[in-house]
């Protein structure tokens, strides 16, 4: 039977990396589409505070030159990518299954394979959480496996808020104009709110909402999403909510056993408002060339720009082991941080919420 390195090459491994799209229904995937770089150093542009108001232009006398303008400044920005990779020993786990069972090298290329998919589906993963980060913190602070780093995408400070929903009697129609009006006298209106289905159900419960909706007969009656976002279309600009309660898991062992735990992408206690583009979007995926990809060269073409996540194999002698590692250098850009207002409305918290990284 031929070693487990020869079943696949570095040419399908190749194949594989350039065809595997990193195109989710995740949240993160529609509001954050995902781009490929080149370049090392991550730098993107952001229009200034008041950077997108309309600009006027100067009256004039008659016969006199024009007066000469400037254009609007914008602020170059920074930021560090993150490295994303893991790997796991195949040859322990296919020695075992194969013994005695007779399976042929096509099986045993497709179990592999599988293995080559679950780890690029992780880096995917956990770059949907970045993106998750960036709208719900305006930063991360990651300490994961030693590494200590912080990506701050300067925030206001003053865009940082926070108000008690659970208390049925709160003023939320109040909270959210007075938080609306932060945004706009930073030239930002915003368009869209996130939230989770447990702040929801406080809105859903609030005895202000419900009045302004239903009058005050209705008292008591909870309105529908669609009820509250037209009262919300209506005072706020078109602002509309959409909830997120999508969930990822991590892995660790307790009494020798593996255990799987359940976490939020995005934290259940915030309500984010921000501007969307155009085209429904907060930003960009970028994704760049992992040193992986670097070693096996070839120009950066077509192919290459759908290379989003690398993957690799490599056989040790001793302990003789066949390993399978996939990686992706991620960061998303998050233009739009003057009309980003982060708010935080209690709720049932989880307890995986308070966890940085």
């Amino acid at each position: 039977m031929p070693t487990l390195s020869n079943l696949i090459d570095n040419k399908q491994l190749l194949e594989f990396s350039q065809h595997f799209g990193v195109q989710r229904s995740y949240m993160g995937s529609r509001l954050f589409p995902d781009q490929k770089t080149q370049y090392i150093e991550q730098e993107y542009t952001r229009v200034c505070e008041n950077g997108n108001l309309p600009m006027i232009a100067k009256v004039h006398a008659l016969d006199t030159e024009a007066y000469i303008g400037s254009r609007v400044p914008f602020e170059k920005v920074s930021i560090e990518e993150l490295l994303i990779k893991e790997k796991i020993n195949l040859s322990e786990s296919v020695a075992r299954l194969t013994r005695g069972m007779g399976m042929e090298n096509d099986a045993l290329r497709r179990y592999i394979f599988d293995d080559v998919a679950r780890m690029s589906e992780r880096v995917v993963t956990r770059a949907e959480l970045a993106k998750m980060d960036a709208i719900s913190k305006g930063k991360y602070i990651i300490t994961e496996n030693g590494l200590n780093l912080s990506v701050d995408y300067d925030v206001p400070a003053e865009n940082y808020v926070s108000s008690d929903w659970s208390d049925p009697a709160a003023d939320i129609l109040g909270d959210i104009r007075k938080w609306r009006l932060i945004a706009i006298a930073k030239g930002m209106a915003p368009t869209i709110a996130i939230t989770s289905e447990a702040v929801l159900t406080n809105i859903m419960g609030n005895a202000g909402i419900q009045k302004a909706i239903k009058g005050t007969s209705g008292v008591g009656i909870l309105p529908t999403l669609d009820e509250i976002n037209a009262l919300f279309g209506s005072q706020f600009g078109g602002l509309r909510i959409t909830t997120n309660d999508e969930k990822y898991g991590t892995m660790e062992t307790v009494d020798g056993k593996v255990k799987v735990n359940q976490n939020r992408f995005f934290p259940e206690d915030k309500f984010v408002m921000t501007a969307a583009g155009t085209d429904g979007t907060l930003g960009i995926g970028l994704w760049g060339v992992t040193p992986e990809e670097l070693e096996q060269g070839g120009a950066f073409d077509t192919k290459r720009e759908q290379q989003f996540v690398t993957c690799t194999t490599w056989d040790t002698p001793d302990p003789v082991a066949t390993w399978t590692k996939a990686s992706g250098l991620f960061v998303p850009v998050l233009p739009n941080v003057y009309g980003h207002i982060i708010a935080t409305v209690g709720g049932d918290v989880d307890a995986a919420n308070t966890t940085e990284g």
